[in-house]
């Protein structure tokens, strides 16, 4: 399995396959589920009360993508600190861009293994009569 689809984070190691199909299901679906849950924070009220269920957001979207207690290990011994939430929900977003573009770039040179290019397409014509 490729390293880029292990998430290095506090200590923990997660496994994340986005060209898996189920995988990529629930990681859409916690996403969703997260902007549905964030129409819903609190923007009045006690300052602390708005932190904690921000931070609470976040436990949610990784115990939807990798499982319940996910969030546990990632954030044991952390504060409920929205920069420390914010800073591991960037590094998040960094590996999926990572896992993304190299699964985007390997099927792109897979394909183009396969698919002629065009001067080589003209030539195949030309030499069948066809141009």
């Amino acid at each position: 399995m490729s390293q880029a689809k292990n998430w290095e984070i506090n200590g923990v190691s997660l496994t994340l396959d986005l060209e898996d199909a189920d995988v990529l299901e629930r990681y859409e679906d916690a996403f969703a589920s997260m902007e549905r849950e964030e129409m819903h924070l609190p923007k009045d009220g006690k300052a602390s009360a708005r932190i904690r269920a921000y931070c609470e957001m976040y436990r949610h979207l990784y115990d939807h993508i990798f499982g319940d207690g996910t969030a546990e290990k990632i954030f044991a011994e952390k504060p409920v600190n929205a920069a420390v939430y914010d800073e591991v929900y960037g590094c998040f977003l960094e590996f999926v861009r990572t896992q993304l573009t190299e699964s985007a770039k390997r099927r792109g040179e897979a394909l183009g293994k396969y698919r002629p290019n065009r001067a080589q397409k003209r030539a195949t014509l030309k030499k069948i009569g066809k141009l």
